[in-house]
């Protein structure tokens, strides 16, 4: 059923944290859905928004929904505002907290779900990531927000966690030329690899940050930067990889 978005206030946002902190403890409560339209919790965005939850096949179709959805609220809002984060959180709780058999959630930190804003975590809140790098890359990001909408892939913290590569469309059309199996919508097995193995995501990192010391890394396309690479990335931009292969 179809509501108004709304944005917890501060009382809201303390039974938000007062929630997860119960669920680490391992109370088994439900989502306290009831907050979502209390007035005594919430309050009224500036422009009429109806959210009606659904079910998400993965980060990347969240991303592209709240950004489509919450456009109209602009970025003074959507950037800033713990409140509306923390509702939209709760409002999809099921899905970036589901329960297991035994009826049991793991949160996390409460920055996956209150945001901080801060540049060390704000990429970590669940929704609030997704939607940040769809609005700035689109479908670009098809890698980076691959899977569940209730945890990150190591592909995704690796690029998301530094400015300078996240901020670069070209950066991450480079990753998803290498790692992305297109049939599958998901990393090709192996990208999330070590950093001391060949042509991985982790070694794709350093291998950028030494080539910065000589190119304009950030001014180039994807497929300029895959050409700069030396010959251990090979295998991830051929056509399919040794996994595949055998």
């Amino acid at each position: 059923m179809a509501t108004l978005l709304r944005s917890f206030n501060r009382l809201g946002l303390d039974q938000v944290r007062s929630y997860l902190s119960r669920l680490r403890s391992d109370e088994q409560a439900p989502p306290p859905a009831e907050l979502l339209d209390d007035p005594a919790y919430c309050k009224e965005l500036r422009v009429d928004i109806a959210f009606e939850p659904r079910q998400f096949a993965d980060r990347l179709a969240v991303g592209a929904f709240l950004a489509q959805q919450l456009e109209p609220l602009g970025a003074e809002v959507t950037d800033r505002d713990p409140g509306l984060w923390a509702w939209l959180s709760l409002a999809l709780f099921d899905q970036v907290c589901p329960a297991d058999p035994a009826g049991k959630r793991q949160p996390g930190r409460d920055y996956r779900h209150v945001p901080d804003f801060g540049y060390r975590h704000k990429h970590r809140h669940l929704l609030f990531g997704p939607f940040q790098l769809y609005r700035r890359h689109g479908a670009m990001s098809a890698l980076l927000l691959s899977g569940p909408l209730s945890s990150e892939t190591a592909i995704y913290h690796e690029i998301a966690s530094r400015q300078d590569l996240v901020a670069h469309t070209g950066v991450l059309d480079a990753a998803r030329m290498l790692y992305l199996d297109l049939r599958r919508g998901r990393p090709k097995p192996g990208a999330q690899g070590s950093i001391n193995q060949p042509g991985t995501v982790r070694r794709l990192v350093r291998v950028l940050q030494q080539l910065d010391v000589t190119y304009d890394i950030y001014g180039l396309s994807g497929r300029q930067i895959v050409g700069l690479l030396p010959p251990e990335f090979n295998v991830w931009h051929s056509q399919k990889t040794i996994d595949e292969r055998a």
